[in-house]
């Protein structure tokens, strides 16, 4: 078993050295950046932030992504009532192709990544209601190229917690 992690991050510009890197294009606006991931045991850059590994494929689909990143300042605890029951809810969330919870440290809620082919999204607008996290923080609505996400969620349940400090649901 690896003992590398996996990372995520959105950047300006793609960085040398990454898993994963795909150009995202916000659907309210024509901003393109990129969504980039590591796999690594540290930190790769300030704003990554620790993603589950099984969201993440370097030969993955385009999607259609919600994307909740709230500041350092704002990270709920991930034991916090919203969090839990936005975890516990995720699950009946149709479509879905990624999802994680994202980790900067072993208490704190820091973001969450729900995705869904972009066919879906084109078809139902409203699938980004229908994102329990989008509460927890800034949400941005993105479309991200093929090369960075998973085309197949992981299991979901039936449990809800974390194992140390890991983003859900991954499997340790």
């Amino acid at each position: 078993m690896s003992t590398a992690l996996c990372w995520l991050a959105v950047l300006p510009d793609r960085p040398a050295g990454a898993l994963a890197a795909a150009t995202l294009r916000g659907l309210d606006d024509s901003q393109v950046v990129w969504l980039v991931a590591w796999e690594t045991k540290s930190r790769p850059h300030p704003d990554a932030r620790r993603v589950d590994p099984t969201a993440i494929d370097p030969g993955g689909p385009a999607a259609a992504v919600s994307l909740v990143w709230p500041a350092v300042s704002r990270q709920p605890l991930f034991d916090d009532p919203a969090v839990v029951q936005a975890v516990r809810r995720v699950a009946s969330v149709p479509h879905l192709t990624a999802v994680s919870t994202l980790t900067a440290d072993a208490l704190h809620f820091a973001g969450s990544l729900l995705a869904t082919d972009p066919a879906v999204e084109a078809n139902w607008p409203g699938w980004w209601s229908v994102d329990p996290f989008a509460r927890l923080g800034p949400r941005r609505r993105m479309l991200v190229a093929p090369g960075v996400l998973s085309h197949r969620v992981a299991v979901l349940g039936p449990g809800t917690q974390r194992r140390a400090g890991a983003p859900w649901p991954a499997r340790w």
